[in-house]
């Protein structure tokens, strides 16, 4: 996304339902400013939580809450390479015509080119060599950036070839999808929703045409396309609620507070496991009364450790399956945060273990009721086993909320967009989000290794599992035992004026829904989820 860096992780752990606005803001954090701190002038010694070893630790993270003395903490081992890094180049047109840039071909490696003709149409005569696939290569790079095509809908492939050609997409983490097979006379619109499944569109390198024979090809057309324009959205607003003792209560209360706002989606939490019948049949007797008022109404659950412990909730869904009877349940919503476990980020397990429960609850729902995961925006650039992240968990559901927390309107669609041009891809629906409630200013500290003891600032005894924050000053040698040296990289601080609409009024909130329902134009737009209801009806009017 341009524009931001993401803290992923960053703040305390916290229990009750009313404090789960803290964890999911900082799940998109944003660098702010810069952050100026005095040089460390006392010492401070801080245990690090967890069983991993600390061997291998590079980056130490400290996050300090409001006013809280005692950070939470972070270690971080050597991180692989994003290649993520605004390194695309994104047309602006709606087709993109790439057979008319022929100087960007080469031959394979193990083929010779005996007849190539460099103004459209192109025409190549491709010579194997040796019993390796054969073929020609279309580079898509410019000046060392990957070409962005995910705001296309089709590749289009016209021409003659002597022999079966395969063509393959490959991006910039050299994943590769086959797109089409070639054959005599073909005139082809290949879509690329099944392709995206395959490669980051957003990164392409290459387009490779593979054959396993000698073969004359000649390519009329080769261009990225997309319709002019998509249907326009329809969006709707809807609220996070996580009181469900009180939507029992009081339903009609919890009913005329969305109507008045004009909203048509409530997520309600899922009562706990342990509740009585009468509270889990009170629920279930909501999903009626919001229907009639034209509400949709969806099952909220989810916690870090759900990928761990799924059971529960699986319980849980079917128990409110059986009491729902043959009533249809409109969608179980999951908010699971799994990158607020103490592994994360070191653990790449944590990852597939989250995939694996989606999956999970997906098969247990059986069809009977639509899936929504929220993610945070930073999903969109966090590469899991060669795949965006935000892409896989919508590869799997019905429709993604994205904790899109800013107050500025261009900001919450610039750290949307990439999830909304997949999910206008993938046909996958889009809510974003909106913060209303009170959240705590917060500093982060990053420090890095350091190999030169008079410009540390602490040192790390993996043994003791202890970082001792100190004065500069000279120590020994960091090669005579096995502590570490670390000194200060960067502090920033998190504002939560630019997170939350607290403090400010329901006006500047519906102000905000109405310039976004105005700007986005993707079809798979779905509308605004405000947290939370309560927050909401507390601001003045």
């Amino acid at each position: 996304m341009r524009g931001r860096i993401e803290l992923h992780g960053g703040s305390l752990p916290e229990s009750s339902s009313s404090k789960r606005l803290h964890r999911r803001v900082t799940a998109g954090v944003l660098i702010l400013a810069g952050w100026l701190w005095p040089s460390v002038a006392f010492t401070q010694d801080l245990m690090i939580p967890g069983q991993r070893a600390l061997t291998d630790v590079e980056e130490i993270e400290l996050v300090y809450a409001g006013s809280q003395p005692i950070p939470k903490i972070i270690v971080r081992g050597r991180q692989t390479a994003n290649s993520f890094v605004l390194s695309s180049h994104r047309p602006s047109d709606d087709r993109l015509d790439l057979s008319t840039q022929a100087g960007a071909w080469q031959p394979m490696a193990t083929c010779q080119a005996s007849e190539v003709r460099l103004i459209s149409p192109l025409h190549l005569r491709i010579d194997r060599q040796g019993t390796a696939p054969c073929g020609a290569v279309w580079s898509l790079q410019t000046t060392n950036k990957s070409l962005d095509t995910l705001s296309f809908r089709t590749l289009l492939v016209r021409g003659t070839t002597s022999s079966p050609v395969k063509m393959e997409l490959v991006d910039a983490q050299r994943a590769h999808s086959v797109a089409e097979r070639l054959i005599g006379h073909f005139s082809l619109e290949v879509p690329l929703a099944s392709l995206a499944r395959q490669v980051d569109l957003r990164q392409l390198t290459q387009i490779r045409l593979v054959t396993e024979t000698d073969v004359d090809l000649v390519i009329d057309e080769l261009a990225f396309s997309t319709p002019t324009s998509d249907s326009p959205p329809t969006p709707s607003m809807g609220f996070w609620y996580w009181d469900y003792r009180s939507a029992i209560q009081d339903p009609e209360s919890m009913v005329m507070a969305c109507r008045k706002q004009h909203c048509r989606r409530i997520l309600l939490q899922l009562p706990d496991v342990h509740d009585s019948d009468d509270i889990w049949n009170a629920y279930a007797q909501l999903f009626a009364v919001t229907k009639s008022s034209d509400i949709e109404l969806y099952a909220l659950d989810g916690a870090p450790d759900m990928i761990d412990h799924a059971t529960p909730l699986i319980l849980k869904l079917d128990r409110l399956l059986g009491l729902m009877g043959i009533q249809k349940l409109p969608g179980v919503q999951l908010d699971i945060e799994p990158y607020l476990l103490d592994g994360f980020p070191e653990d790449n397990t944590i990852f597939d273990r989250y995939l694996d429960t989606i999956d999970r609850v997906k098969s247990a729902l059986r069809g009977r009721a639509k899936l929504s995961v929220v993610i945070p925006f930073w999903f969109s650039s966090t590469i899991h086993r060669q795949r965006p992240l935000a892409f896989s968990v919508m590869d799997r559901v019905d429709e993604v909320a994205v904790m899109s927390y800013r107050t500025d309107a261009d900001e919450v669609m610039a750290i949307s967009d990439d999830i909304l041009r997949y999910g206008a891809l993938a046909n996958v629906p889009v809510w974003l989000a909106l913060e209303t409630t009170s959240l705590l200013l917060e500093r982060h500290v990053i420090l890095k290794r350091e190999y030169r003891t008079a410009l540390a600032d602490g040192v790390l005894d993996p043994v003791r599992r202890t970082l001792t924050l100190e004065p500069q000053k000279q120590m020994e040698s960091p090669g005579q035992d096995h502590r570490m040296w670390f000194r200060i990289h960067h502090r920033t601080v998190v504002r939560p004026e630019r997170l939350s609409f607290a403090g400010r009024t329901q006006q500047d909130v519906q102000r905000m829904i109405t310039n976004l329902f105005a700007q986005i134009h993707q079809a798979n737009f779905a509308g605004l989820v405000i947290h939370d209801l309560p927050g909401y009806l507390a601001l003045t009017r």
